[in-house]
C-alpha cells in the first residue's frame, strides 16, 4: 500500500539575528563614515555660526516688574539709546529686543532674573543695564497717581511732625513731675500713645517714599554680568545630535533597503508588491 505523502509546507524565510548582523557588517563602512562626516560638518557649522553671549541680572521684584520690562515704554527708549532703530523701524527694533531678553520670577524666592542675549559680551551687559535703568524710571508713579501720593506723603509728614512735637512736650512734663503724683500715670500713657502714633506716621512716610521712588539699585541682588563664554551655538550638542541622527537614519535606510531586496526574491511577496504598485498607479519594474 502506497504511503500518502503530505505536501511539505514552504518555509518562510524570516530574518534572524545572524541576517541582521550580516546586513550591518556589509554596511559597516557607510554606518561609520556617514555619521562621522555629518558630525564634522556640524562642528564646522558651529564655528561658522555667530556666537551669542548672555548677561544675567537678579533683583527683588514682583511679576508686575517682569511685565513692565517687556512693554514699549521700557523697550523703545532702550532700543533708541543703543541705536537699534537706525537701521530698522521702531516696531522691528522693539521686537528684536524683546526676542533677545528673557524675564522670569521665582515662585519661592520671589527673585526676578533678567537674561539678555547679544553678539558680544559688552553689548549684552550694556543692554541689561539699560533695561534696568529704564525699568527703574518707568516704575515711578506719574501723573495723577504721583500727585496723589505726594499729597499723602505731605499729610503723613505733618502727622509725624505733630506727634514728635507733642511727644517731646509730654516728655518734658514727665521729667518735671512724679509718676506717682496725681495725673502722672495719665501723662505716661499719653506719652506712650504719642510714641505709637509717631511710629505709625513714620512707617507710612517710609512706605509712601518707597512708592514714589519706585524701583532702584538697592533691590539689585546681582548686577548684570559680563559673560566670558558664548552660550550659543552649543558645538558639542550639535556634533552629538548630527552624529546620532545621521546614524539612525542610515540604519533605517539600510534595513528598509534590505527588506525590499529580500521581498523581491520571494514570489508571493513580489506579487503583493505588484498589486500595491497597480493600486497606486505605479509601473511594475521590469523583470
Amino acid at each position: 500500500m502506497d504511503e500518502i505523502q503530505s505536501p511539505v509546507p514552504a518555509t518562510v524565510n524570516e530574518p534572524g539575528l545572524l541576517d541582521l548582523l550580516v546586513t550591518l557588517a556589509e554596511n559597516a563602512r557607510l554606518l561609520i563614515i556617514g555619521p562621522l562626516f555629518m558630525g564634522i560638518c556640524a562642528l564646522g557649522l558651529g564655528f561658522v555660526l555667530p556666537p551669542t553671549y548672555q548677561s544675567v541680572a537678579v533683583l527683588q521684584a514682583e511679576q508686575a516688574t517682569a511685565s513692565l520690562m517687556t512693554t514699549a515704554a521700557v523697550l523703545d527708549p532702550v532700543a533708541a539709546g543703543l541705536g537699534m532703530d537706525k537701521d530698522d523701524s521702531v516696531e522691528e527694533a522693539r521686537r528684536t529686543l524683546r526676542e533677545n531678553l528673557k524675564v522670569a520670577v521665582g515662585r519661592n524666592d520671589k527673585l526676578l532674573t533678567l537674561t539678555v542675549s547679544a553678539p558680544t559680551p559688552q553689548q549684552a551687559q550694556a543692554t541689561a543695564n539699560a533695561l534696568l535703568q529704564q525699568t527703574y524710571l518707568q516704575s515711578r508713579p506719574k501723573g495723577s497717581v504721583g500727585k496723589r501720593l505726594q499729597g499723602q506723603l505731605a499729610e503723613a509728614q505733618g502727622r509725624l511732625k505733630n506727634a514728635e512735637s507733642a511727644a517731646a512736650g509730654m516728655l518734658k512734663r514727665l521729667e518735671t513731675s512724679v509718676v506717682s503724683a496725681p495725673g502722672g500715670s495719665e501723662l505716661a500713657r499719653g506719652y506712650a500713645d504719642l510714641l505709637t502714633a509717631a511710629a505709625a506716621a513714620q512707617g507710612q512716610v517710609s512706605a509712601l517714599e518707597t512708592q514714589l521712588e519706585g524701583l532702584n539699585e538697592a533691590l539689585l541682588v546681582q548686577a548684570p554680568t559680563l559673560p566670558q563664554k558664548a552660550s550659543q551655538p552649543k558645538k558639542a550638542l550639535m556634533v552629538i545630535g548630527a552624529t546620532l541622527g545621521t546614524g539612525l537614519l542610515l540604519l533605517l535606510f539600510i534595513f528598509v533597503r534590505q527588506a525590499l531586496r529580500t521581498t523581491a526574491t520571494d514570489a508571493n511577496a513580489a506579487s503583493k508588491l505588484a498589486r500595491i504598485r497597480r493600486a497606486l498607479g505605479l509601473k511594475n519594474q521590469a523583470a
